[in-house]
């Protein structure tokens, strides 16, 4: 009799243990499930399926490499103005087409910049999803992530 009290007690040890372990789990879970959701809110491309992702950063990238050569060649291109021996009127024309050439090489630049961030971003969404992972494993890294 003695030894059948003994091993019910060791037995409901065991339980609270395993329900507060079950309890832990799950406060913690739900702290970290709200925590990816809010820094999901901040990522612009969170809503964005896995493999639409990979494609839009794929085709990015081929729009920046066009964009980097037209670039390129636009800044090897440039023309500088020239000297002050030419008439007014010459002088006026020059400085305006060479305004007008550094204008286009100017914006040919911002679209530059403008696509390599928007590259980042998609690389930055996509390290994201691979350090919280997928399926099964981001809710186990939920519930033991302290």
């Amino acid at each position: 009799m003695q030894r059948r009290r003994e091993e019910g007690k060791a037995l409901a040890g065991v339980a609270a243990l395993l329900a507060l372990l079950v309890a832990a789990g799950g406060g913690n879970y739900i702290r970290n499930l709200q925590a990816d959701e809010a820094s999901e809110a901040r990522r612009p491309f969170h809503r964005y399926e896995q493999e639409d992702l990979v494609s839009l950063r794929d085709a990015y990238q081929q729009e920046l490499d066009g964009l980097q050569r037209r670039y390129e060649s636009a800044k090897a291109g440039r023309t500088r103005l020239g000297g002050n021996d030419r008439m007014m009127d010459e002088a006026v024309a020059d400085f305006e087409r060479v305004r007008a050439q550094s204008d286009g090489l100017r914006e040919l630049g911002t679209e530059v910049a403008e696509r390599e961030a928007r590259i980042r971003d998609i690389e930055a969404e996509l390290s994201a999803r691979a350090e919280m992972g997928e399926g099964w494993q981001a809710h186990l890294r939920r519930i033991i992530r302290i």
